[in-house]
């Protein structure tokens, strides 16, 4: 079982048994966690939305679940604006090192570094560190 499946698997047990996480956002529907980010990534408001039946492809993503793809992004991209004002939103897949679809939603707080350099310390857990 990959990594994201087995995040999820513990979600899914915790939720049943403790209700839902008060101590961190998460959304759960028919076909999509939307969750916080480990709190290593030093990142407030950082996001992952991942389809809950493990697809390694957009190809493998079913009809309904791209049904609330964008009801989803929509919920995460307002959470972050409203709890944390970011100058900008990325929003990213790429896929490789755990192979299960997932969107990564990372707000920027900083004007000094953008784009693709902010997104390489933002998913590897280095922004607020000594670089």
């Amino acid at each position: 079982m990959c990594k994201i499946c087995n995040h999820h698997e513990s979600i899914l047990i915790e939720n049943n048994h403790n209700g839902s996480n008060q101590d961190s956002f998460q959304k759960i529907t028919d076909h999509w966690i939307l969750r916080e980010a480990e709190p290593e990534k030093s990142c407030h408001g950082y996001l992952y939305l991942e389809p809950r039946m493990h697809c390694e492809s957009f190809s493998s993503i079913p009809p309904e679940a791209y049904k609330e793809l964008g009801i989803m992004l929509e919920l995460g991209m307002r959470w972050i604006d409203e709890h944390f004002h970011p100058l900008k939103i990325y929003t990213v897949t790429i896929s490789e090192a755990v192979p299960h679809i997932h969107f990564h939603l990372v707000p920027r707080f900083q004007t000094e570094i953008k784009g693709l350099d902010y997104l390489k310390l933002a998913l590897g857990g280095f922004l607020g560190k000594d670089r």
